[in-house]
């Protein structure tokens, strides 16, 4: 049956002015880990705030890449992970966007007098060659390796030094969120240390200093300070419409605003 033109045109009208009419109002399903979902659900926050106040997403919590194969399936309508090199390791038919750092920081107990480790310090505890905490000018305690978070892990240890096969390591009873997990298990343990991406440490950990310098805007971008993961989202093929706007707001002012707000570093 043939559809006359001042419907059809009147169609037309009502899909363009209010596109959530043609999408049927879905969601748009993201997909991550806990080391990347809190700033893409920030990311959406904004997005909403700023741009499309009707936006909606549905966050689910997956292993550490499998976010990115569900994008790449057509599983998920964006996956987010946080590693580096994520180019050389795409799934076929994925987009990546890679929209900022993600640094990597040392957590210790608060107890703990250690506020600074140099590089040869981390290299001896990875190790196994330096033990206790008096070692360092800390107490007399043994020190206990904390790496529940596999891509923060592989990371460090690929810029340091192979973890030794005798350093003592805690791990929790059950398994659950390792950013959780990991400021729970320092905060209780004296001898602790913990790897957690900056900005996800809270108040019961302390956050060290490693040859006296901390993670900013300025000592990932000069190298002084070379501990980070990329941030990466990735889709089925290139991106559009809202899906398209929202990766374009994590490169605006206030995508890198907000990326900063959570102590990571915004792509330049």
């Amino acid at each position: 049956m043939k559809v006359p033109a001042n419907i059809l045109t009147f169609i037309i009208v009502l899909f363009m002015s209010n596109p959530s009419f043609a999408t049927g109002d879905k969601a748009i399903q993201i997909s991550g880990d806990p080391c990347s979902l809190p700033l893409m659900k920030k990311l959406v926050e904004g997005y909403t705030e700023k741009v499309n106040s009707k936006f909606k997403a549905e966050f689910s919590t997956v292993g550490c890449m499998m976010g990115v194969y569900m994008a790449a399936n057509n599983k998920s309508d964006i996956g987010v992970s946080t590693q580096n090199g994520l180019q050389s390791n795409l799934p076929k038919d994925a987009e990546l966007s890679v929209i900022g750092k993600a640094p990597i920081v040392l957590v210790v107990n608060k107890n703990n007098p250690v506020n600074n480790l140099s590089y040869k310090d981390i290299q001896g505890i990875f190790s196994g060659k330096i033990k206790n905490w008096k070692e360092l000018g800390g107490n007399d305690l043994e020190i206990k390796n904390v790496m529940l978070e596999p891509c923060v892990r592989h990371t460090m240890s690929k810029k340091v030094l192979p973890y030794g096969k005798d350093i003592t390591k805690l791990v929790p009873e059950k398994k659950g969120n390792p950013v959780l997990h990991t400021n729970a298990m320092v905060a209780k343990n004296q001898g602790a240390i913990g790897q957690q991406l900056y900005g996800y440490e809270d108040g019961s950990v302390k956050v060290l200093t490693i040859d006296g310098v901390l993670p900013d805007n300025n000592t990932i971008t000069s190298g002084k300070y070379p501990f980070f993961e990329e941030y990466n989202i990735v889709t089925r093929g290139k991106s559009e419409g809202e899906i398209k706007e929202l990766v374009r707001f994590a490169y605006s002012t206030d995508g890198k605003k907000i990326m900063q707000s959570m102590k990571h570093v915004p792509a330049e």
